[in-house]
């Protein structure tokens, strides 16, 4: 199957944190209904092992000032990313500047996300090129923080390469309380091209552990429905309600006809169908 060799090549070219994102990013977006769930519950377990890896430990805590002006680095975990671009063994120098810190989208005003850029110049992949020569790489890293009186605590982070190297366009994280008082963090990666966006999920207990959310509502859906969610869904982290363009056989890339309304609900650090799911028109 196309999804089993995307997996497996995407391994075999580097066990890196990116390409294991950008494997579940283009899984999700090739769901073909049910008769994958086991290929999709094995793709889950790897996005979901990357997307619990951000997670800082141990807590990271500075002042809300130092947060906004400059770069806070949280511990590199085990399964770390790996550059894919060229560069040599030794690194010459690396910088950092914060590009952009505030609130996501729909977040709490208790939790801030701030972007930064990293650029790192290395010896030469190519020694041919003299012992003068130099590969530069810039990457682009997302921290999540959350205040603590005049202070922050780095929560979660992610980083991954930019330029025409770059495997992943952009990644998102967003948080949502929940009725019963615990924390929704969702994180939503897409990568460059038309390969589209996945979006995995944690959930934080009230004893302030974090665990994964595995989302059963995928193998619910219709049968028929096999192969027309295309470049993944967008869940909103607060009504949990997702969206996603829903294709026919004639409708090109860009332009699904049809549009996909599911709602969901968070039990047991589960996310499952409400109600059966909506198909409407898209709205033009």
């Amino acid at each position: 199957m196309l999804l089993d060799g995307l997996l497996l090549k995407a391994v075999r070219w580097r066990r890196s944190r990116t390409i294991w994102c950008a494997a579940g990013v283009l899984a999700a977006g090739l769901y073909a209904g049910r008769e994958q769930a086991q290929v999709r519950d094995d793709q889950n377990t790897s996005e979901l092992r990357v997307t619990l890896l951000g997670l800082v430990t141990p807590p990271l805590v500075v002042s809300a000032e130092r947060a906004q002006r400059e770069c806070i680095e949280p511990p590199k975990n085990p399964l770390d990313y790996e550059i894919l671009g060229p560069h040599g063994d030794a690194v010459i120098s690396t910088r950092c500047e914060v590009v952009e810190t505030g609130r996501a989208n729909g977040t709490p005003s208790a939790w801030t996300v701030n972007r930064y850029q990293w650029t790192t110049v290395f010896t030469a992949e190519d020694s041919s090129r003299g012992q003068a020569a130099r590969d530069t790489v810039v990457e682009e890293e997302v921290v999540l923080f959350e205040a603590q009186g005049r202070d922050v605590r780095a929560v979660w982070h992610g980083r991954f390469e930019t330029g025409s190297f770059g495997v992943i366009r952009s990644i998102t994280p967003e948080v949502a309380r929940m009725p019963d008082g615990t924390t929704v963090l969702s994180v939503m990666s897409c990568v460059n091209g038309t390969g589209g966006c996945g979006q995995e999920f944690l959930h934080r207990h009230a004893d302030g552990r974090w665990f994964p959310v595995k989302q059963t509502w995928l193998e619910q859906l219709p049968r028929s429905y096999a192969g027309r969610i295309r470049h993944g869904v967008r869940i909103d982290p607060a009504s949990l309600v997702g969206t996603a363009g829903f294709y026919g056989d004639a409708d090109a890339n860009c332009c699904p006809s049809q549009e996909l309304v599911v709602n969901l609900t968070l039990h047991s650090d589960v996310l499952a169908l409400s109600k059966q799911p909506l198909v409407r028109p898209v709205q033009k």
